[in-house]
């Protein structure tokens, strides 16, 4: 379970996928691209390597940007948290960096491989970015289908 809100992306081609807002009314990224995915729900394959890129223009300044992945099987939230290498998002920036100014644009890359217990469900993966506060900067939710490899 720990790597399946990962198996969002699998790596071939990234295309821009429309995403959906989180219920906290943050705002969603400008793009959001999906290696292999050009509509959701994705299809993750189990063992396949999960590669994600989304940019956003930064609404406030910030020392530091914390990632945060959720995974929800319809209503009900699956306990999981990112390893803690993956915590600090900063990290991950392409294009950007900590300190983040208001209005800097900024690209935020994950790949990580995709692993689960189970397949053949179709779950919904909530990633969002937040300020040092823990306010929300981005957030937004996409579908993804678990297959065997």
């Amino acid at each position: 379970m720990k790597f399946l809100l990962f198996g969002v992306l699998l790596p071939t081609l990234a295309y821009g996928i429309a995403v959906r807002p989180c219920p906290n009314g943050a705002p969603i990224p400008q793009e959001v691209r999906v290696a292999g995915c050009t509509a959701e729900p994705c299809i993750v394959q189990i063992g396949g390597m999960v590669d994600m890129d989304l940019d956003f223009v930064a609404a406030r300044a910030t020392a530091d940007v914390h990632a945060s992945l959720e995974i929800f099987l319809g209503d009900f939230r699956v306990p999981y948290e990112l390893p803690p290498n993956q915590r600090n998002a900063c990290l991950f920036f392409e294009a950007g960096s900590c300190p983040v100014t208001q209005g800097e644009f900024i690209n935020y890359h994950l790949s990580t491989p995709a692993a689960a217990p189970f397949v053949g469900i179709t779950v919904d993966l909530q990633l969002q970015l937040s300020d040092t506060a823990g306010t929300p900067l981005i957030c937004y939710r996409s579908s993804a289908t678990i297959v065997g490899a």
